[in-house]
């Protein structure tokens, strides 16, 4: 589990911050960083979570930490389709997107 230990420190987490917020020792983060011990499903469930990353990405079965690679190029796409539409609208239609906009994110439903 080396890239365990590549995304604590990414983020800055020490182990000693790791192991209180999991509720486990730093002595088991060392292992599980080390290769010496390996977590319970339950554990490995919780870095996953802690982590925002899949358990592939822990198992250093890939080097991609992203849970699911596929929905993230599809919202890229997505949102670079949106900004191709919207700049091929005239100024007036913009301003009434925008006002969409306002009233959507002003809308308590």
């Amino acid at each position: 589990m080396k890239n365990l230990r590549l995304i604590r420190k990414k983020r800055n987490i020490n182990q000693l911050r790791l192991a209180i917020d999991l509720g486990i020792t730093q002595e088991s983060i060392s292992k599980y960083e080390t290769d010496i011990a390996f977590p319970s499903k339950d554990i490995l469930i919780k870095i996953a979570d802690y982590f925002n990353c899949s358990i592939d990405y822990l198992l250093d079965r890939t080097d991609n930490p992203n849970i699911n690679m596929d929905k993230v190029i599809n919202e890229d796409e997505e949102i670079e389709n949106l900004i191709f539409r919207y700049k091929k609208l005239s100024s007036e239609k913009k301003n009434k997107l925008e006002g969409c906009l306002i009233a959507i994110e002003h809308d308590k439903k």
